[in-house]
């Protein structure tokens, strides 16, 4: 019985080894006369589940995307031009002289009288000035999040074609004063892709992000709508942060606010297992 309990205690650590666990921070923030504990460890993050592999094989060959960032394809079928007409007016003169003699006290006096005759010219210049299609240019945050949206839609697959590069190749050819430059753009859509992606934000100061996303998936060949949805486009809830030793006591961590880069992951991980699910049908 004494040799069970001698090898009883003997299994047991001493106290000092748990204090020797702790880290040398955390005990320089703790107060005197505060047990010893050991520092709760921070639980593994949960990498998101990317369906890249599953979009690149929905996608296949029919794989090329128009995206147009924060703007969307009006519904004019036509554009619309404006005459704007100039007048230029100008006077020609003439001049005539006349010799007499005007009579004063002083005795006759020599006069001359100058008359003269006005002309009007009219020049008449048309100007032709297109109302045609523009896009907005993404600036700031805006590009940035653009940019690694698009780089993350690559990895399944997706191919994304230049609006403008695509509208001037279909353009290339067209002659006359006045083009359609809507129908251009529409060649350019139809000969250069399979989708059409509309992605807009508005501000919303509720989001980690401040702006809320809205996306639309449009089929060229049929014009069918694909999927359209709304997202804050924000990163999967942290786990509770761990409680750090500070000067007032132990709290627990403030997790980090998402960045850009974590805004431009997240709406493109929706907008991918969306895809993936629409292609689906």
């Amino acid at each position: 019985m004494t040799v069970s309990i001698l090898l009883g205690l003997a299994m047991v650590p001493p106290m000092g080894v748990h204090a020797q666990q702790r880290p040398a921070a955390a005990q320089a923030s703790m107060r005197p006369g505060q047990p010893q504990v050991i520092a709760q460890q921070r639980a593994p993050a949960v990498a998101a589940h990317a369906p890249w592999d599953s979009l690149r094989r929905q996608l296949g060959t029919r794989n090329r995307v128009m995206l147009f960032w924060d703007s969307e394809l009006d519904d004019a079928v036509s554009t619309r031009y404006r005459e704007v007409e100039t007048v230029d007016r100008s006077s020609r003169a003439s001049a005539a002289q006349a010799d007499g003699v005007a009579y004063t006290h002083a005795g006759p006096v020599g006069m001359t009288v100058a008359g003269a005759s006005a002309g009007t010219h009219q020049r008449t210049e048309r100007f032709l000035e297109a109302d045609a299609p523009s896009g907005p240019r993404a600036r700031g945050e805006s590009r940035s999040i653009q940019s690694q949206f698009m780089d993350h839609l690559r990895q399944g697959g997706v191919r994304f074609i230049d609006r403008t590069l695509a509208t001037r190749l279909a353009g290339q050819s067209v002659e006359g004063e006045r083009p359609n430059v809507h129908a251009i753009e529409t060649r350019a859509l139809a000969g250069h892709a399979d989708y059409l992606m509309q992605v807009t934000s508005e501000a919303d100061p509720g989001t980690a992000s401040g702006r809320s996303f809205h996306v639309t998936l449009l089929s060229v060949a049929s014009g069918e709508t694909l999927l359209q949805f709304e997202t804050p486009a924000e990163t999967e809830p942290a786990a509770p942060g761990r409680y750090v030793a500070t000067a007032n006591g132990f709290e627990r961590e403030t997790p980090q606010r998402d960045g850009v880069a974590d805004t431009a992951r997240a709406l493109a991980l929706e907008t991918a297992r969306r895809m993936d699910g629409a292609l689906h049908r």
